[in-house]
């Protein structure tokens, strides 16, 4: 059945909020772990929301809306004083090039061939990096900040390759996951508007106090 606007708009708040939250609590916590363990759970946790986002509306424009309303409660802390907006800005880049590698590979996801679902994870999972990486690079050329994900040639080798096989790894076992019959009820998901307001506003909060 054809979902009306008022529910679509409600499920891309609802994931979009969904996303907000992780980052600003998982994301947190993350930081507290060696950053190479860190950086292969978040990406595989996303492609999840966003896959199910892609399903339960029926529409892969819709990866590109939940992303936005993701990024706009990221850059609320824009208005918190920062050492430098980098803080806030690098993250918000990292997550538009996450919803693009997950738009352009998720064709891939429907396959009935293990082995393009797979090419798929993988592509995604070391795809987001590598461009990641060139922005990284640009921004070192147009600011003078080094970051660490480029501040050698085996930091590099780690963050896109390394890390991006063993985010790979993870992310096949959501995959496997979201075959389970319960979890695949959420590909038919309807939510409360005002369930999504509640939502949403729990994220803002999250990221504006923690």
């Amino acid at each position: 059945m054809k979902k009306t606007k008022v529910e679509m708009i409600s499920l891309v708040i609802f994931f979009g909020a969904i996303w907000g939250i992780l980052e600003a609590s998982l994301g947190y916590l993350l930081h507290f772990i060696p950053g190479f363990i860190a950086g292969t759970i978040m990406f595989p946790i996303v492609m999840f929301i966003l896959y199910k986002a892609y399903k339960s509306l029926g529409s892969r424009k819709a990866i590109f809306y939940v992303a936005m309303v993701a990024i706009a409660i990221k850059s609320i802390n824009l208005l918190m004083p920062l050492p430098t907006p980098f803080k806030v800005v690098n993250p918000v880049i990292a997550m538009a090039i996450e919803s693009l590698l997950v738009f352009v590979v998720i064709p891939m996801f429907e396959s009935k061939k293990p082995a393009t679902v797979v090419s798929g994870v993988v592509i995604a999972s070391i795809g987001w990096r590598l461009a990641y990486v060139g922005y990284l690079g640009i921004n070192l050329l147009a600011t003078g900040f080094l970051s660490e994900q480029i501040a050698s040639f085996n930091a590099g080798i780690e963050f896109v390759l390394y890390a991006g096989l063993l985010t790979s790894a993870f992310a096949l076992l959501l995959v496997g996951f979201s075959q389970i019959k319960q979890i695949k009820k959420l590909d038919n998901l309807k939510v409360n508007p005002i369930v999504s307001v509640a939502t949403l506003i729990l994220a803002l909060v999250l990221t504006l106090t923690i």
